[in-house]
């Protein structure tokens, strides 16, 4: 696996997600506007539970999938197949979980009970976007952006036929759902097209779960304090409209973070690989890893304070000024975020797991209080910063004070500092 490969495999990655930001950007600017703060946000806070319930779905399998592919590329038809039926029965209990919390929490608005029934869909056709990691761990990422261009150009018109027939908010409920449905559709067309197919092994299954059980409670945890905010604070504490100021802040602030999930998909591959030959190489490739995410991170962190005001006005309109904030301070939360998916990796290949869970905990802790506190003083502006604080506490100061991480923490200082990220080291 060459650098090329590497290139040419998150290319294909980025045009894929960028299609799907500027089409995801101009759908948002019209629908945003379309429903108005009050039924954008409450579509929003309804989703929040929604997703509360992915690390059921997804079973913690997204997180092991990849090296599972790459260990053992002769039995991918039965680890895809295993993976999917597994998660597809999880995903149909987690839509019954999702609707009956909704409803328990807002039993006296059937709107809410309605938007929760269209979104829960989206759990379930969610489950085929596990085919993507096996294009992924071929570096064969071209497959993935085009269906990405094609799921998202007809959930677009999808959109946009809703707003021409005036339809009401149920509509763009379920267009969430139909995100997911053209993912699936077409991840399946295009993998049983190439003469590939789907096994189902109780054994795998087994062998699987056993291998995920720590990602499901880490999983879960971090759902908890990245949805907390709009569920139990925001929605219950303040208003429909300020969930809905919020959501636009992060909606843009996460618009553009899909480099960095290209760079880490295409990498990982290649670096789970050189752990099993060079142990030198395989921290310096962490290294390497942890410097681009971190450094991309600050660059559109500040781009993103300059035009914050510019950006919210053109893709909101002048209702959503309230978002401005928020947006310039929540930009921040990125670099340590995703040096946080980064550090998956490194947890798989030393087999430390088990150590997500513990810092799960701590963030889920951390972000509470912090909302908590902050959102009762400074609304919107509080629940920024408590996003901040918890990804920063998280994915870095955290992991210097637990034993078993801060091996890992030390890389990723290192990794921002630039040490032995370039040079080479005599004899190597």
């Amino acid at each position: 696996m060459n650098r090329n490969k590497i290139s040419i495999s998150a290319s294909w990655i980025m045009i894929g997600r960028a299609v799907q930001l500027l089409l995801t950007f101009l759908c948002t600017m019209y629908v945003s506007r379309y429903l108005g703060p009050n039924d954008y946000g409450r579509m929003t806070y309804v989703y929040s539970y929604i997703q509360l319930f992915l690390p059921l779905c997804t079973l913690g399998m997204n997180d092991i999938v990849v090296k599972e592919l790459v260990d053992d590329p002769e039995n991918n038809d039965k680890i895809l197949g295993t993976t999917i039926g597994l998660r597809l029965f999880s995903s149909l209990i987690s839509m019954i979980l999702s609707v009956l919390l909704v409803m328990a929490l807002n039993e006296n608005d059937g709107i809410y009970r309605t938007i929760a029934i269209l979104q829960s869909f989206a759990l379930l056709f969610q489950s085929f976007d596990t085919i993507a990691y096996f294009y992924q761990s071929k570096l064969l990422s071209k497959t993935v952006g085009i269906v990405y261009v094609f799921a998202y150009g007809a959930s677009s018109i999808f959109r946009m036929i809703g707003i021409l027939m005036k339809r009401t908010v149920s509509w763009f409920a379920f267009s969430m759902s139909f995100d997911y449905l053209m993912i699936a559709v077409l991840f399946v067309i295009a993998y049983l097209h190439g003469g590939n197919r789907f096994r189902f092994s109780f054994s795998t299954a087994k062998k699987l779960l056993s291998k995920s059980v720590y990602y499901i409670f880490a999983g879960l945890l971090i759902v908890i304090y990245g949805k907390v905010t709009e569920i139990l604070f925001l929605g219950k504490m303040v208003s429909d409209a300020d969930v809905g100021y919020y959501a636009a802040a992060t909606t843009l602030c996460n618009a553009w973070p899909f480099i960095l999930t290209a760079i880490i998909d295409s990498m990982a591959p290649v670096i789970i690989e050189t752990y099993q030959k060079d142990h030198y190489r395989f921290e310096k490739k962490m290294r390497q890893l942890y410097a681009i995410v971190f450094y991309i991170s600050v660059i559109a962190a500040i781009g993103i304070d300059l035009i914050a005001k510019q950006a919210i006005d053109i893709a909101y309109g002048i209702r959503y000024l309230p978002a401005v904030t928020p947006m310039r301070i929540y930009a921040w939360s990125t670099a340590f975020s995703y040096i946080g998916v980064a550090r998956a990796i490194w947890m798989q290949c030393e087999k430390k797991i088990n150590l997500e869970v513990t810092i799960s905990l701590f963030g889920a802790v951390a972000n509470i209080l912090l909302n908590y506190i902050l959102i009762r003083s400074y609304g919107t502006t509080g629940a920024a910063i408590a996003a901040v604080v918890t990804q920063l506490f998280t994915n870095f100061v955290l992991l210097f004070v637990m034993k078993g991480t801060r091996r890992n923490a030390k890389l990723i200082l290192e990794g921002i500092l630039l040490r032995d990220v370039f040079e080479k080291r005599e004899g190597r």
